[in-house]
């Protein structure tokens, strides 16, 4: 019983960690406004380097929709 409730806290602990992608991953599709990633309405962060610096640009999604913080 006790291993069972410790698989059940990890696996809800990595389902509702957020994905982090990179801009051009080919598994992305924004369709009707929405971002989908595998098919999936996308919730994480979508993130892009700026070439010639070593910043990095990081936007949040939930449920395929930008978010604002």
């Amino acid at each position: 019983m006790k291993k069972l409730l410790i698989l059940c806290i990890a696996l809800l602990f990595v389902a509702c960690m957020k994905k982090e992608v990179e801009v051009g991953n080919p598994n992305l599709d924004l369709k009707n406004g929405k971002l989908y990633y595998k098919e999936k309405l996308f919730t994480g962060n979508l993130t892009t380097k700026i070439p010639l610096t070593d910043k990095e640009v990081k936007i949040s999604y939930k449920d395929g929709l930008i978010t604002t913080k």
